[in-house]
C-alpha cells in the first residue's frame, strides 16, 4: 500500500477545502475565545510536520514515517499547554490547517518523478 501514491493523493486533492474550512473553524474560534498564539503556531507547525511525514509514507520511503507521522499529534498533546478549552480548539484546528497548508503547497509543487 505505501508503494501506491494515489492512497494520499485523495487528501492532497481535497487540502484546498481543508484550508477554508480549518481556518474558518480557527477564526471563529478565536474571536469567541482566548487567543492563545504560542498554541495555534505550535498547532499549525505540527500538522505541517506531520503531513511531510505522512508524505514520505505515502511515497513508498518506508513504515517508520507513518508512525512517526500518525505519532505527532499524541506528541502535541503533550507538550503544549493546554490550560483552557480555547486552547484544546485551536490544537486541534491548528493542527489540521497546517496539515492542509503543507498537503496544498504540495499540490501545487512541480511534478518530479515518484522512484
Amino acid at each position: 500500500m505505501s508503494k501506491q501514491p494515489h492512497v494520499g493523493l485523495s487528501l492532497v486533492n481535497k487540502a484546498p477545502l481543508g484550508i477554508l474550512l480549518t481556518a474558518l473553524i480557527a477564526i471563529v474560534a478565536n474571536v469567541l475565545l482566548d487567543l492563545n498564539i504560542v498554541t495555534l503556531a505550535y498547532a499549525i507547525l505540527g500538522g505541517a510536520v506531520s503531513a511531510v511525514i505522512l508524505m514520505a509514507y505515502w511515497l513508498g520511503k518506508g513504515g517508520i514515517f507513518f508512525i512517526l507521522g500518525v505519532s505527532l499529534p499524541l506528541v502535541l498533546v503533550l507538550f503544549t499547554p493546554l490550560d483552557t478549552v480555547a486552547s484544546l480548539v485551536n490544537l486541534v484546528s491548528g493542527y489540521f490547517l497546517g496539515f492542509c497548508v503543507a498537503l496544498t503547497i504540495y499540490k501545487f509543487l512541480p511534478a518530479k518523478s515518484i522512484k
